[in-house]
């Protein structure tokens, strides 16, 4: 039980990464490049409320304030939010734009790969809470660049 709950914990982030590479190639050549200028978008959105949420918000890992055993080595830094289901949900996110299936199966893995690191003692429930809020709404704020984006670029470009 350890080991698949720390495989998960650890390596099933690497799942939504070839999802979203294998989708990126099925997709017609705009389609791609709109798909990429939303994960670069939503990638540094969600990292810029992550670092700001780390600064707002300390909960220490469980095996740092409650005695917990993990089941891997694991930083001892402040653990919320959880980078990893950060990460896995921007995926899932975005994906839900191009794929209502791909995307909800990647958001119910990124719910997986926080219970396992919850389980595996590495991160409280809050931190993956945490981290699946903040990359709903950084992909919210990439989506709404985009199209604030597009309406400034179809503005100007009825002006002329």
């Amino acid at each position: 039980m350890h080991e698949v709950v720390t495989a998960a914990a650890k390596f099933a982030v690497f799942i939504p990464i070839a999802v979203v590479a294998v989708a990126f190639f099925a997709l017609g050549k705009k389609r791609r490049w709109e798909l990429a200028v939303l994960l670069v978008l939503s990638a540094i959105s969600t990292a810029l409320l992550v670092k700001f949420a780390t600064t707002l918000h300390q909960d220490p890992r469980p095996f740092v304030r409650d005695g917990v055993h993990p089941y891997f080595a694991s930083s001892t830094d402040n653990g919320f939010p959880s980078d990893h289901v950060a990460f896995s949900a921007v995926l899932a996110f975005v994906m839900l734009r191009y794929s209502r299936w791909l995307g909800a199966g990647l958001l119910v893995l990124s719910l997986f790969i926080g219970a396992a690191r919850v389980i595996a003692g590495v991160h409280h429930a809050q931190d993956i809470i945490g981290g699946f809020v903040l990359a709903a709404i950084g992909v919210g704020l990439a989506l709404l660049v985009l199209r604030l984006g597009a309406r400034a670029y179809a503005s100007q470009k009825s002006h002329r």
